[in-house]
C-alpha cells in the first residue's frame, strides 16, 4: 500500500510540474481551452444576432426611404397643381393659332394674285375676287386682334395671381408674343402687297400715257385720284391725245384698281394703327420673356444642384441598408 501511495504522489507531482511548465511556456491548459471555446461560441451567437438586427434595420430604412420619396413626389405634385394650365387656356391658344394660320394663308394668296396684271377682259371678275379676299382678311384680322387682347388680359391676371416667375405666366406670355409676332408679320405682308400693286398700277398708267404722247408723272396721277378728277382727265385725253378707246379703257381699269386698293387701305387704317401699338407692346413683352428665361436658367441650376445631392444621398442609403456594420464604406 505504501508503494501504491508513493506512485500516486509521484504522478500528481508530475502533473503539477507539467502544468507549471505549460504556464511558463505560455501554452493553454485544457481547462483554459475549454473556457475560451465557450467564449468564442458566445461571441458567434452575438454576431449572428447583430447581423439579424442590421438586416431588419436595413429593411425598415429602405421602407422609410421609399415612403419619404413618395411623400416628396406627392408634395411636388400638389405644388404643381396650384398653377395649372387649364384646358380652357390651351383650347383658346390653339383656336387663336388656327386663326392666325388661316390669316397667313389668305395674305399669301392675296400677294400671289397681286404679282401680275391680267387683261381687261378679266378685270371685273378679278377685282371682285380681290375685294372678297380683302374683306375676309379684314374680318379675320379684327377677330384675331380681339383674341390677342383677351389673351393679354389673361397673362396679366395670371401674373397677379401666381407671380411673374410662374410657369403658367411664362407659357401664356410666350404664346401671346409668338402669335402676336406672326399676326404682325402677316399684316405687314398684306400692306406690302397692296403698296406694291399700287406702284405697279401707277407705272402702268404713266407708261400707257407716254406711249400715247402724254407725259404725266406719278404725282399727277396720285393728285387726280385723290381729287376725283379722273373723268375730266379722260375727256382731255380723248380730245388732246390720239389714244384709242381700248387704251383708255385699259387705263380706266387700272384707275379703278387703284381706287379699290386705296379703299382697302382706308378700311384697314384703324387696324394698322392698332398694329403699331402692338409693335410697341412687343418690345416690353420680349424684355419680360428674356427676364423669365434668365429666371428659368437660375431655377435649372438650383434644381441641378438639388438633384446632385439627391443622387449622393441615394447612393448612401443602399450601402447602409444592405452592407454589414463592419463594411468600410459605412465608416
Amino acid at each position: 500500500p505504501e508503494s501504491h501511495q508513493d506512485k500516486n504522489k509521484s504522478e500528481r507531482r508530475k502533473k503539477i510540474l507539467e502544468l507549471s511548465l505549460c504556464c511558463k511556456r505560455g501554452k493553454l491548459t485544457p481547462l483554459s481551452l475549454h473556457s475560451n471555446t465557450k467564449t468564442m461560441r458566445d461571441r458567434l451567437q452575438e454576431l449572428k444576432l447583430r447581423v439579424k438586427e442590421l438586416q431588419i434595420a436595413g429593411e425598415n430604412n429602405s421602407t422609410t426611404v421609399q415612403e419619404e420619396e413618395q411623400e416628396e413626389f406627392e408634395q411636388q405634385a400638389i405644388i404643381y397643381e396650384k398653377e395649372p394650365i387649364t384646358e380652357r387656356h390651351l383650347h383658346e391658344i390653339q383656336k387663336l393659332q388656327n386663326e392666325v394660320n388661316n390669316l397667313v394663308d389668305e395674305v399669301n394668296k392675296f400677294s400671289q394674285q397681286q404679282k401680275s396684271l391680267v387683261s381687261s377682259m378679266r378685270r371685273f371678275s378679278v377685282l371682285k375676287k380681290e375685294s372678297n379676299i380683302a374683306r375676309e382678311i379684314k374680318i379675320q384680322a379684327e377677330h384675331i386682334r380681339k383674341y390677342l387682347d383677351e389673351l393679354s388680359k389673361t397673362v396679366k391676371k395670371a401674373e397677379n395671381e401666381h407671380g411673374p416667375s410662374s410657369a403658367t405666366v411664362r407659357i401664356l406670355a410666350y404664346q401671346h408674343a409668338f402669335l402676336s409676332r406672326r399676326y404682325l408679320n402677316a399684316m405687314l405682308s398684306y400692306n406690302d402687297a397692296i403698296t406694291a400693286k399700287q406702284e405697279k398700277c401707277r407705272r402702268f398708267i404713266v407708261r400707257q400715257l407716254e406711249v400715247a404722247g402724254k407725259e404725266v408723272s406719278e404725282e399727277e396721277v396720285n393728285n387726280m385720284l385723290q381729287q376725283g378728277k379722273w373723268e375730266i382727265f379722260n375727256e382731255n385725253l380723248l380730245t388732246e391725245v390720239k389714244i384709242t378707246k381700248a387704251q383708255l379703257s385699259e387705263i380706266e381699269q387700272r384707275q379703278k384698281e387703284l381706287v379699290n386698293l386705296e379703299n382697302q387701305i382706308k378700311d384697314l387704317k384703324e387696324l394698322f394703327r392698332q398694329i403699331s401699338v402692338l409693335v410697341e407692346e412687343q418690345g416690353e413683352m420680349i424684355n419680360n420673356i428674356e427676364i423669365s428665361m434668365n429666371n428659368t436658367q437660375e431655377y435649372t441650376q438650383v434644381s441641378k444642384e438639388k438633384f446632385g445631392l439627391a443622387v449622393k444621398y441615394r447612393k448612401r442609403n443602399p450601402c447602409k441598408a444592405l452592407c454589414c456594420w463592419c463594411c468600410p464604406c459605412c465608416k
